[in-house]
Parts: C-alpha cells; structure tokens; sequence
C-alpha cells in the first residue's frame, strides 16, 4: 500500500515537471526592456522624491541613495541641517552602489556601470562593462514560475505578481 502511494506521488511530480508552461497567461505578462535600451539608459535627471530606500552611499559631502531597480539619488549633505537634492540617475536594475576617487560604481542587472561623479553638476556614463554579473530574471519578483523568460527579449522590468 505505502509502495503503491509512493509511486504514484512520484509519477505525479514527473508529469507535473513534465507541464509545458510557455502557455501559462504568467508567462505573456512579463514587461521586457531590450538589451540595447537598457545599455542606453543610465539617465541624469531632474531630483524627485524617494519611494524606495535602498542603500546608502557617503562620499564627501554627498549622499548617493539608491531606490532598488530604479536609480540612485544624489544628495547634498554640505550643510547636515539643510540636505538638497541635486539629482536623480536613472538605472534600471540596480541594487548596489560604491564610490571611489570620484566615480560611482553601480550595477545595472547585469552590468556593471562607470558614473564620473567628480563634477556633480556634469555627470556622465563613461564606461560600461557588459555581462559582468549573472543575470538572475527573478531576482526582484515574488514570483516563481516554470515558465522562464525570452532571453532574446532582453531584462525583465515588470513582471505580474
């Protein structure tokens, strides 16, 4: 009796493993942005508010703040009672941040990005280092499904929860 409830359990995950789930709805719902979009689309912009902290990076008298998988906020904490806010750097995917000599070294999913950061007020990419971390499409989403993801299509930026 146990033999026989043994195997049928197992025969039930073989044939669930076995589930073709590219028609799974999940799988349509998925928001991509190209690879060639994303390593075009570290942005300085006009400061706006936080939603998300994230890290928290010092460097002299600057603040860089993270808002996980948007971008990174630049605060200027010269005077510690009146911080301004001096701009926002789009960066889709990133998590983590490290200043140093005046660069800010950011990951972008899996990209690692160069921001020259020695004039606050001229910020510019000017190196990106392509494939640098392994792209993990789940990373940010509480989702798990069987289904995967077009790695043709480039970085999953929205995904159904």
């Amino acid at each position: 009796m146990i033999k026989t409830v043994l195997i049928t359990l197992s025969s039930l995950f073989v044939f669930q493993a076995c589930v073709d789930y590219q028609d799974d709805p999940l799988c349509s719902e998925y928001e991509y942005l190209t690879f060639e979009k994303l390593r075009k689309s570290v942005i300085v912009q006009d400061p706006k508010e936080i939603e998300e902290r994230g890290k928290i990076t010092i460097y002299e008298d600057l603040l860089f703040i993270n808002e996980p998988n948007q971008g990174v906020h630049i605060i200027d904490n010269h005077n510690k009672e009146n911080p301004i806010a001096k701009a926002f750097i789009k960066i889709p995917g990133n998590i983590d941040t490290a200043v140093k000599d005046g660069y800010l070294y950011v990951d972008s999913f899996m990209d690692l990005v160069i921001i020259d950061i020695r004039d606050i007020n001229k910020i510019k990419e000017i190196q990106r280092k392509k494939d640098l971390f392994v792209y993990d499409e789940f990373i940010d989403y509480d989702i798990i499904d069987e289904c995967g993801y077009d790695i043709d299509s480039g970085v999953i930026i929205k995904a159904k929860k």
